[in-house]
């Protein structure tokens, strides 16, 4: 049995009913599960088809509920009822088609356990996987396929029979409830030695963007928690394969991911409490004072990728969610992708993505180094 999960939260109903009608339509999916948030506000879709079931979003992590605890709702109900291949696609998706459909089953076809859609992105998009988890990964695993796959944080992949099972007795999995959900997908796929196919998806995925990155205040913190948090264990060598990128579509070269203007006021927001002294405790000196300058005048010049480096290197994650932790790192994240962006994202696309590729690069070879010289 085939089946496509999308699960929605607040997303337009006309919209995610549109996507579980294109799921239904596809002649090889045999049942359409719209995961549905419990919380206020959600999504409730208009829908006329029996191959679409409206699935409530279970409790299954110890986290903030939210995305996990909707993925796991479905690769928990995938497991009991022995599906084959399950999909996976964000419900806010605006041009999901039957390509995506048919581009994750010729990964299987071709003899992969685990599909993962990659695409182009607008050059400051995405900066929560270039800033955060990309790096963790290159960190952590240099060498093996988790340090180069191009979409960590996506939510668009299938998994065969094989890999549901492994996701569903996984206790990282369960626990991450929040955001965090899709590296724990990631990282437990290919340390269970699952084989990897990258779909490419020339058009894109179009979905709405941000306005001030205090949008993705949240994300920020669960995702880097996560990926902090990842064990640096030994990474089987893996089958994997990812379909050549092609040209990006024109408006994706001037898009724009979020807005400067409404994000630089974040930069000098008053302290969170006890963000200053997790600085004074966590930070060199010589990244600890132009941080406190930063605070007071705004002045995020500093923060390019050696500086950003040793932050990833440097911050201890405490044993539970920290708040005080929390309000830091978003803070840092905001002053170095405005960096990024005033300094490089305005000299063009080719040149904005070689820099974010190229810091990736920088950041694997030295844990390659570090790891020679441990030897």
């Amino acid at each position: 049995m085939r089946v496509v999960a999308i699960p929605f939260l607040d997303e337009d109903p006309a919209l995610v009913a549109h996507n579980l009608a294109i799921a239904a339509s596809h002649p090889s999916v045999d049942r359409v599960w719209g995961i549905a948030s419990s919380s206020p506000g959600a999504s409730r879709p208009d829908i006329e088809s029996k191959k679409i079931e409206i699935v409530p979003q279970t409790r299954i992590g110890e986290l903030r509920p939210g995305k996990g605890d909707a993925m796991n709702t479905a690769i928990v109900l995938a497991l009991e009822e022995g599906v084959e291949h399950l999909h996976f696609y964000d419900a806010d998706i605006t041009n999901f088609d039957h390509t995506w459909i048919d581009g994750a089953e010729a990964g299987v076809d071709a003899g992969y356990e685990i599909v993962r859609h990659q695409f182009p992105r607008a050059a400051t998009d995405a900066m929560v996987t270039w800033m955060i988890t990309k790096p963790f990964l290159a960190m952590k695993y240099p060498g093996t396929v988790l340090a180069g796959i191009g979409q960590p944080l996506g939510g668009e992949l299938l998994l065969t029979s094989a890999a549901i099972e492994s996701m569903a007795t996984s206790p990282m999995v369960r626990l991450r409830s929040d955001w965090g959900i899709d590296t724990a997908l990631t990282f437990t796929g290919v340390a269970s030695g699952h084989s990897l196919y990258e779909h490419y998806v020339a058009g894109g995925k179009r979905h709405s963007l941000y306005g001030s990155l205090a949008d993705l205040r949240t994300m920020v913190a669960e995702c880097f928690d996560v990926a902090a948090r990842l064990p640096v264990i030994e990474i089987p060598e893996v089958g994997h394969f990812a379909e050549p990128a092609r040209d990006v579509p024109s408006d994706l070269r001037s898009q724009s991911g979020y807005s400067v203007e409404a994000t630089l006021p974040l930069l000098t927001a008053p302290w969170g409490p006890g963000e200053l002294e997790y600085a004074s405790r966590i930070l060199p000196d010589d990244i600890l004072h132009p941080y406190m300058q930063m605070v007071e005048t705004g002045d995020y010049r500093f923060f390019d990728e050696t500086t950003w480096h040793v932050v990833l290197t440097e911050t201890v994650i405490p044993g539970i969610p920290d708040p005080a932790l929390d309000a830091l790192i978003f803070r840092l994240w905001v002053g170095r992708v405005l960096n990024y962006t005033t300094k490089h994202a305005v000299r063009g696309y080719e040149h904005a993505l070689d820099y974010l590729q190229g810091t990736i690069d920088q950041y694997e070879a030295a844990a390659k180094s570090t790891e020679g010289d441990q030897r």
